[in-house]
């Protein structure tokens, strides 16, 4: 799905910029970073940290989004919109980790211990970006 297709379907709609949303958005973010950060993971738990994660940056996705005035429903039109809006926006690895989380979320599958450490560590690092961009 593309980025016109986004907005044809009403996946993507322009809202209200709401600054205290931003706000609750990013601290529920830091939570849940906090959250992997303080876990003690291993090879059984790492999927579950693995989502917990992408969650902790797609809240942050939706808030820069909503600073933006747009509220996306759907996790490959946030990816389609930032991709649009933002020059440095690393689509690919968002995507990839987003194809990730989804496989173990609606799947059921699980990932290997090494792959999920890298893949928490990339989904922060890129969280880290787009929290400079709030600020």
């Amino acid at each position: 799905m593309d980025l016109e297709e986004c907005l044809r379907k009403g996946l993507i709609k322009k809202t209200e910029i709401n600054r205290e949303l931003v706000k609750s958005l990013v601290e529920m973010s830091y939570i849940k970073e906090n959250t992997v950060k303080t876990a003690d993971i291993n090879e059984i738990n790492i999927s579950a940290y693995v989502s917990l994660a992408y969650d902790s940056l797609r809240e942050v996705l939706e808030a820069l989004c909503i600073m933006n005035g747009y509220k996306v429903l759907s996790h490959i039109c946030i990816g389609e919109l930032l991709n649009s809006m933002l020059h440095d926006f690393d689509y690919e690895e968002f995507d990839r980790i987003r194809w990730i989380r989804n496989s173990i979320n609606y799947y059921g599958e699980k990932i290997e211990f090494d792959q999920g450490k890298e893949i928490i560590k990339k989904t922060f690092a890129i969280k880290r970006k787009i929290l400079d961009m709030i600020k």
